[in-house]
């Protein structure tokens, strides 16, 4: 990624997956929540019949695919792939897109909405255990289902640390017209 881009750069929580295979129908599987820092491409609001309306903002993580950190590590290196490149569609509009429903201005009121997230998928490990709980193998399958979530996890700080050092050029955006537009949009 070229350094000429002049997108506001914000703090976001970005959703890490990996490539599902076979057993999860080819679908990604989440594995964590980081904190990352984002080009902003576009803020909007949403209105909803009940009068209610939610801001979302479009936004490219500069750094994701966890599946190069996870190839790398086995072979002893640490490496989380090639920084993202902004393209553009025929009409100009820049991919590739994430959502986001909040950005920061600092690493540490991202981390809390992360670690929420972590905590929240942490509680949900025993629902992926099908045994009734006076079975005896109940304990040991939810504790292998515990250990194998703590490695993953393990795995997507190592990659928030990773990230956060290959984007040490990106200076959060911090200019006075920007600022307010976000004030504006984040008391909605």
């Amino acid at each position: 990624m070229n350094n000429d881009t002049n997108f506001p750069i914000k703090y976001a929580v970005l959703e890490l997956k990996e490539s599902g295979g076979y057993i999860t129908n080819y679908k990604d599987i989440i594995r964590g929540y980081i904190v990352s820092k984002c080009w902003v491409v576009e803020s909007a609001i949403k209105y909803f019949s009940d009068g209610n309306a939610k801001v979302f903002h479009k936004v490219i993580f500069p750094y994701k695919d966890l599946d190069t950190l996870k190839t790398s590590l086995r072979n002893d290196k640490e490496f989380i792939g090639e920084r993202v490149t902004i393209n553009y569609d025929f009409n100009y509009n820049p991919h590739p897109i994430d959502i986001a429903s909040e950005l920061f201005y600092s690493y540490d009121e991202a981390k809390v909405i992360a670690e929420e997230k972590n905590k929240d998928m942490k509680n949900h490990i025993a629902s992926k255990v099908y045994f009734n709980t006076s079975d005896l193998k109940f304990k040991q399958t939810l504790s292998d289902y515990a250990q194998e979530w703590a490695k993953q996890l393990s795995i997507c700080q190592l990659f928030e640390k990773l990230s956060l050092s290959e984007t040490e050029d990106m200076t959060i955006t911090d200019s006075i017209n920007q600022d307010k537009k976000f004030q504006l949009l984040k008391k909605l």
